[in-house]
């Protein structure tokens, strides 16, 4: 097996191909990352930070940010008082609010949604505010306005149900300060708001709950032009090794191989050694150019950076590597991946944020790598440690899917041949 793997490297370093991906699409990611560009312009959002569903049978788990404590809100007051609290509540970036508009329901109606919501959809509370609302706030007897439905034990419930038990107490001081109408109140306490300091509650679960500064948002957009480069090269130097595969298999080679002591498990495990030494060639290669460029600052570790860039090389080196395999035809397999590159580059979101796309884009964009590698790179802008297991169990999780597939892809070829 060792001599097969030396042999697939020495004709792979005589390949001008293979030497042009190795070397020039790390020195490109590594000049990308390098550029001082500001993305503050793809990222802006509207005022209001809630998350409007079309009706109340969406789930919220789709269009929520999953990182926070996602609360759906069954809204049949639409008030001034209700927007405000919604609001106030959306700007803790602990929380995200997804509302639908149930004025048309009556209340047994919600009540029954709610029923099914708490084991269809994914959300950690269900708020219900009643149509009475906002004359229940401004009598302090809220009680009777809303309905609050607690459909998991996260910890973040006893903190989501004082923030809004705080939210109704100052708009009902206020009130009886001013005597005004919900209007007046609301200007009130809008008045109010901006003589305070901003209060802000950062959740530790990344994405938009980590709150990143716009420094940081910068370097996660390069982070994501960088890994759409380098991912190009991790394909295309897989396809090679599968080319070997493909000549030895045509020039008899790889029979003449199984008629020796070294099984096809062993063959075709040297192959993946070859593929898992290239992406460290590839990292190696990396490493030394951001290296040399000075005032580099990525806002993530080099090590924990070459890291996550090894591992994604590795899922996308193998996936490579079996496809060739399995399509039998260099050509083939260029088109093949090519295609892989673009698509999953696009659906992940490397190129502009998927934060406004479909629900469907948003669904197929968790089945993309690069999706959940940006997402790690992400917690490690905002220092969270989960990062590094987080990063395990996804390069765990594709590694198995793909090996396994491309075993089973393997075994029906070789029935068909």
């Amino acid at each position: 097996m060792i001599s097969l793997t030396k042999v697939s490297l020495k004709l792979l370093l005589r390949n001008k191909g293979f030497l042009f991906f190795l070397l020039a699409t790390p020195v490109l990611s590594a000049f990308i990352l390098s550029m001082k560009v500001d993305h503050a312009i793809y990222y802006q959002t509207d005022d209001s930070k809630i998350i409007e569903l079309e009706d109340c049978t969406k789930k919220a788990v789709y269009l929520g940010d999953t990182s926070a404590y996602i609360v759906k809100v069954y809204d049949a007051s639409g008030s001034v008082l209700s927007e405000w609290v919604l609001n106030k509540m959306a700007d803790l970036s602990m929380f995200s609010v997804c509302r639908c508009d149930v004025s048309d329901m009556t209340e047994e109606e919600v009540l029954a949604q709610a029923k099914k919501d708490a084991f269809d959809d994914r959300a950690g509370a269900l708020l219900y505010l009643k149509e009475n609302f906002e004359q229940t706030v401004l009598d302090g007897d809220w009680e009777h306005g809303i309905q609050i439905y607690t459909v998991s034990e996260d910890q973040r419930q006893e903190l989501f149900e004082t923030e809004l038990a705080d939210l109704l107490s100052r708009i009902k001081q206020v009130q009886t300060l001013t005597g005004g109408d919900s209007h007046g109140v609301v200007g009130g306490l809008e008045s109010i708001d901006e003589k305070m300091p901003e209060k802000k509650l950062v959740s530790l679960a990344g994405k938009k709950g980590t709150a990143l500064t716009q420094e940081q948002t910068d370097q996660m957009t390069q982070i994501g032009y960088a890994f759409a480069i380098i991912t190009l090269g991790f394909l295309f130097c897989g396809v090679c090794v599968a080319r070997t595969v493909i000549e030895e298999q045509n020039n008899k080679v790889f029979t003449r191989v199984m008629l020796t002591k070294v099984g096809s498990r062993d063959y075709f495990l040297s192959k993946f050694t070859v593929a898992f030494i290239i992406c460290i060639m590839q990292t190696l290669v990396l490493m030394v150019c951001l290296s040399a460029m000075k005032g580099l600052d990525m806002g993530i570790n080099m090590a924990s950076f070459l890291l996550v860039i090894f591992l994604l090389g590795l899922i996308f080196g193998t996936l490579s590597l079996l496809l060739g395999i399995m399509l039998g035809d260099v050509m083939s397999s260029n088109y093949a991946v090519f295609a892989i590159w673009s698509i999953s580059a696009l659906l992940s979101g490397l190129y502009f944020p998927l934060d406004d796309a479909a629900v469907t884009i948003k669904t197929l964009s968790y089945l993309m790598p690069q999706k959940w590698f940006l997402s790690v790179s992400e917690l490690l802008l905002a220092g969270d440690k989960s990062a590094y297991s987080m990063l395990l169990y996804v390069t765990v999780a594709y590694l198995i899917v793909i090996i396994s597939m491309g075993g089973v892809g393997l075994k029906m070829k070789r029935q068909e041949t």
